[in-house]
């Protein structure tokens, strides 16, 4: 399909799908679902928290979130990257199709492209009625489309323009768009629930003639392109066409206002993000970790494939993060999951309580390595055995020495920090962290784990060639 030789300023190609104008105008043509779950659903995680439902861990369906200033997190193993010295505020993110790399917008139009993400052009230089507040990606060329507050589609790639409204009079600004299933369509959606259809996208239903508790912040599709769910600032959920319901914060007081959601590769279940990092988890999403007291405003959360691992230390219970040294040092007690899927290759060795239990990871980018538990620690698995990330490898107990994670160098108590010379008697005393302990904590807190405490600023040694990076 040829492309117009420049952006189209926000002025340029607009129309409105008058069907959906019109039945914004009258409101909703189905029901929206209550804000609030019903009284007999379990209440939902606390942002940051882990519960008895999120200890299971199915891959490869994962998240990122994106911070303000341009950093994309990734729990369960999903994809990280950062946006260098952003031109303007970061506003959205989406997934490439492969859940590989990601586009983040800036409300300027700068668009930039991470991972396998291939750029195919932004709105730097164009002269912009509204600033830019969202992102879309074509799931059937890998285009994208920029949205405006007003409305305003702007569109990369094989992306095509289906329409906008950004010549039309809006009640309440736009405040995001959800692409359908083959791409040839889209719906924007307004701060009052007004549902604004183009291309083959379908109208079903809107909270446009409706009272909201607070304003609608997001939406996002079906996989069949038949429905869509809204999301409102307090996570109040609305579903319309075969989108199914299946909770919500609306009734729960948040420490700070919802921003995004993403539904399940499945359709069965959603995440709902918080602008601190907090992540809500209904139906079958997984609860990897959340960014909750790390400070920083998240503007948007991208869904991707992960590598198969989760977090190992995600069922311990009063868990306390202690030195980065060879591995990583945690106190508390409870289960510790095996990291990914492997085969165990010793659980014994020379450490004081004489617990090493080590299995060789056989997926995912750490596919070869071996990973070591030891300390405190009461083996639950075998030589020989497989295991995968929903697999105990054994129980913590809360007493000095506490217990330590990490690589391992073979099957008879050595680590990769020893064996490479990283990790000395005069290192111990200096509580220097190594540089695989150091990699290894990178690790666990792409996963959602609470980091390691780096004692001391200088890293000894460095990483084999070749060692894979979080």
């Amino acid at each position: 399909m040829p492309r117009r030789p420049a952006p189209r300023p926000a002025t340029w190609g607009r129309r409105v799908a008058q069907a959906a104008v019109a039945a914004l105008s009258v409101g909703a043509a189905a029901a929206p679902a209550a804000t609030a779950a019903p009284a007999s659903s379990a209440p939902p995680s606390a942002p940051g928290v882990a519960h008895a439902s999120s200890l299971a861990v199915t891959a490869p369906r994962a998240y990122s979130l994106l911070t303000s200033d341009g950093r994309l997190i990734g729990y369960g193993g999903a994809f990280s990257a950062t946006v260098a010295t952003p031109a303007s505020p970061v506003v959205g993110v989406a997934s490439t199709p492969d859940g590989r790399g990601a586009y983040a917008a800036e409300a300027d139009g700068e668009v930039i492209a991470l991972g396998d993400a291939v750029f195919q052009g932004s709105l730097v230089g164009t002269r912009l009625s509204k600033p830019i507040v969202g992102i879309a990606i074509d799931p059937s060329t890998g285009g994208y489309w920029l949205v405006a507050s007003d409305g305003g589609i702007f569109d990369f790639g094989g992306a095509r323009f289906y329409g906008s409204t950004g010549s039309t009079h809006l009640n309440k600004p736009v405040v995001g768009m959800a692409a359908t299933s083959d791409g040839q369509g889209y719906w924007l959606v307004a701060s009052d629930g007004g549902v604004f259809t183009f291309g083959d996208a379908g109208f079903y239903g809107s909270t446009g003639a409706v009272h909201l508790n607070k304003p609608v912040v997001g939406m996002a599709a079906t996989a069949t392109g038949h429905g869509y769910w809204m999301v409102a600032s307090d996570g109040g959920i609305f579903t319309f066409g075969d989108a199914g319901f299946y909770g919500s914060t609306g009734s729960v007081r948040l420490n700070r206002p919802v921003i995004a959601m993403s539904p399940t590769g499945t359709g069965q279940g959603y995440w709902l993000e918080a602008s601190d990092g907090g992540i809500f988890d209904f139906g079958d999403a997984t609860f990897y970790g959340s960014g909750a007291g790390a400070a920083n405003a998240f503007v948007g959360m991208a869904i991707g494939v992960g590598d198969g691992y989760a977090n190992p230390m995600r069922a311990v219970s009063g868990l306390r993060p202690e030195r980065v040294d060879e591995g990583v040092d945690y106190g508390g007690s409870g289960p510790v999951y095996a990291l990914g899927d492997g085969v165990v290759t010793s659980t014994s060795g020379s450490w004081p309580d004489g617990t090493f239990i080590s299995y060789r990871l056989t997926a995912g980018p750490a596919a070869g390595k071996m990973v070591y538990v030891a300390e405190n620690v009461t083996p639950t698995v075998t030589v020989g055995q497989t295991v995968n990330l929903n697999t105990v490898v054994g129980i913590l107990h809360d007493s000095y020495p506490d217990m330590e994670i990490g690589w391992a160098a073979d099957s008879y108590g050595d680590t990769m920090a020893a064996s490479a010379g990283q990790w000395t008697s005069a290192d111990d005393s200096a509580s220097l962290p190594s540089a695989y302990g150091v990699n290894f904590d990178q690790l666990l807190v792409s996963l959602g784990a609470t980091p390691g405490v780096m004692e001391h600023p200088n890293v000894t040694g460095t990483l084999a060639a070749g060692w894979p990076g979080w």
